[in-house]
């Protein structure tokens, strides 16, 4: 009876309530207390899971970021394939199938986390759910604390705010500015290819998943152009003049009504080609087709100049885990 009522009141401590109006941030404070280990989901926009272990933050997935799968692959250092033929919580079999080192993996899976973590925290009005002894896809043993997770993203706030103060240009697609207004232009490597495929309809998490990159670099270094004038949301037409604009060109839509309905399938098709699917069922991105990525041409500076390039304040933690990683492939 003793065992019975044990079991019972240790399953009821570790269901924390989370009613409305509960921020994920605190939710995950109140997880972390109590040191359990599942999934807490966060639905809305853009919404993601965070995975706790004993307490500590092992893993986050959101459609915002590219995932540990999407990341390796975009890089080059793990084939599709691979992905395709190993077992679940793949971590320790990528390693000992010699694609990546334990080093890698780590270092891969801590940038995934924080990254990811910056849009599921920043989920607002968003319903929550909390699983139970599930714990994160990959399987890597990297973790870190709830506070540790949470001071990251309030630097990453700020750092945004000091580069540019607007968020406009954050989930809206962007596009380049045909006249920057500047006799001279000194972009690093990222920020060239964000302007070669800033086409008007992805947004800058789109981006990242085409290019394999880290959402909030992405997102950083696009309000560092919009800052720089080189970017910015397409020009939405005001109600009145987008009115007029569609009852002049009705006869003409109307002559060509066949034509147009072609074209605008073949368009339609050849956008779901070019952007990122994500895998049913998962906070992955499939490789875009090949052809659709662009590459820096020879001789391209990889500085950034532009205001706010050298982020301030980084967090030391990573620091501390990328310099171990480093020591380790010598």
């Amino acid at each position: 009876m003793n065992s019975v009522a044990g079991t019972t009141a240790k399953g009821a401590r570790q269901q924390p309530k989370l009613g409305k109006g509960v921020t994920p941030v605190k939710a995950l404070g109140q997880l972390a207390a109590l040191g359990v280990t599942g999934a807490l989901t966060v639905v809305g926009e853009p919404g993601g899971v965070i995975f706790l272990r004993d307490g500590l933050v092992n893993g986050v997935e959101s459609p915002a970021a590219p995932s540990v799968d999407r990341i390796l692959t975009a890089c080059g250092k793990v084939e599709e394939r691979v992905w395709e033929s190993i077992p679940s919580r793949p971590a320790r079999a990528l390693v000992e199938g010699g694609h990546v080192s334990a080093a890698e993996i780590e270092l891969c899976a801590v940038n995934a986390l924080y990254d990811a973590a910056y849009f599921v925290l920043s989920t607002e009005r968003a319903e929550l759910r909390f699983a139970p002894d599930i714990e994160h896809w990959l399987g890597a043993d990297c973790t870190v604390t709830a506070d540790q997770l949470c001071d990251h993203v309030v630097r990453q706030r700020r750092i945004l705010d000091e580069v540019h103060p607007s968020d406009v240009t954050d989930t809206a697609p962007v596009r380049p500015v045909l006249r920057p207004g500047l006799d001279r232009v000194l972009v690093s490597g990222l920020q060239w290819e964000i302007v070669l495929h800033a086409d008007g309809r992805r947004t800058p998490q789109e981006l990242a998943g085409l290019l394999g990159c880290s959402a909030y670099a992405v997102t950083l270094d696009v309000r560092r152009l919009a800052a720089a004038g080189l970017v910015e949301p397409p020009v939405t037409l005001e109600p009145a003049a987008a009115s007029a604009a569609a009852v002049g060109s009705a006869a003409a839509r109307v002559a060509v009504a066949e034509p147009a309905a072609a074209a605008a399938s073949n368009g339609g098709a050849d956008r779901e080609e070019i952007l990122p699917r994500r895998v049913p069922g998962t906070f992955t991105f499939e490789d875009p087709p090949s052809g659709t990525r662009r590459h820096l041409p020879a001789g391209v500076s990889a500085l950034a100049v532009l205001p706010g390039a050298i982020d301030k304040a980084p967090d030391d933690s990573l620091l501390k885990r990328i310099r171990s990683a480093l020591q380790s492939l010598r």
